[in-house]
């Protein structure tokens, strides 16, 4: 049966119109984004800023996707001191979705994230957490990075994660599972693999809540996966490090949108999750499996 070209637009209309609804995205301004805010989080002012008197907005271009997630934020303006904190914080809200004839649509538009030095009181439990935490957090991570005594990083990065946990239940998701991350990795360096998954469990607790990034929560399911490789649990392990990679594919599609400067942060960590992987699935006797690992790994370096 012929159709003739115009009958062809005819039945292609609808279509045409479907599909161009659901690509709308709309632009709105600041005061609709805030109107919009269903979960904020406070960003935690640097130490190395509030010394060095820094302050100012750092201000946002969003991507709202249409269940009230940030899709992607661009920095506009702000001082570079206090981008990384805004940065941190903002990964934590969450939002009503922007609504177009009653359906829930993409949308983008500016949020500014205050720094002032003068109104800068957090809640006084919160305040004295972090005053607590944050020197505590930083040890860990050189004791980590130096690999110098695994039993001193096991025990500061303890007290940091113990730390973490103080904070209210729903604040600091960041910190709390950066925290509970090195806990792990230093437990796991000192062999005390039981301690090491209790943490990774609770990072991965934290991830659930919904608040954290890709690399972020890759990198919670990567150190619980690389545990249960190395207590045996194969298994486990696969399930856990398929996850991982899964954030990790996700994120490197961020940054290389977003930040491409920062590509490199996030494909080694992805490389070695990948290498181990392929060791794991090796050990369980799925030889074609581990080397699509390690040739994807090939491929990224």
């Amino acid at each position: 049966m012929r159709v003739s070209i115009a009958a062809f637009f005819v039945l292609a209309l609808p279509a045409l119109a479907t599909f161009t609804f659901a690509q709308d995205v709309l632009e709105v301004d600041a005061k609709a984004i805030q109107q919009h805010i269903d979960h904020q989080v406070a960003p935690v002012y640097p130490p190395i800023a509030k010394a060095a008197h820094i302050q100012g907005a750092v201000v946002f271009d969003l991507r709202i996707g249409t269940t009230g997630k940030i899709e992607s934020m661009k920095v506009v303006s702000g001082p570079a001191m206090l981008q990384h904190a805004a940065m941190d914080a903002l990964k934590q809200w969450t939002f009503h979705p922007f609504q177009k004839d009653g359906v829930p649509v993409t949308a983008t538009g500016p949020v500014s994230i205050e720094f002032v030095l003068a109104d800068n009181h957090p809640a006084p439990d919160d305040e004295q957490v972090a005053d607590r935490y944050f020197p505590l957090f930083d040890r860990c991570n050189k004791a980590i990075s130096s690999r110098a005594d695994t039993k001193d990083a096991e025990d500061v990065c303890n007290e940091a994660a113990e730390t973490a946990e103080k904070f209210g239940h729903e604040v600091r998701f960041i910190e709390k599972r950066s925290a509970f991350v090195y806990a792990a990795t230093a437990c796991a360096d000192n062999r005390d693999l039981e301690k090491a998954l209790a943490w990774a469990d609770k990072a991965i607790e934290v991830v659930k809540l919904g608040h954290d990034d890709n690399s972020g929560s890759s990198a919670a399911y990567s150190t619980k996966g690389t545990i249960e490789g190395l207590m045996g649990d194969l298994s486990s392990s696969d399930l856990d490090l398929n996850v991982a990679e899964d954030f990790s594919r996700k994120g490197i599609i961020w940054v290389e949108k977003e930040a491409p400067s920062l590509r490199s942060e996030y494909v080694r960590p992805f490389v070695r999750d990948l290498q181990f992987h392929a060791k794991v699935l090796q050990a369980m006797g799925r030889h074609d499996e581990a080397k699509r690992k390690l040739d994807e790994a090939a491929q990224l370096q």
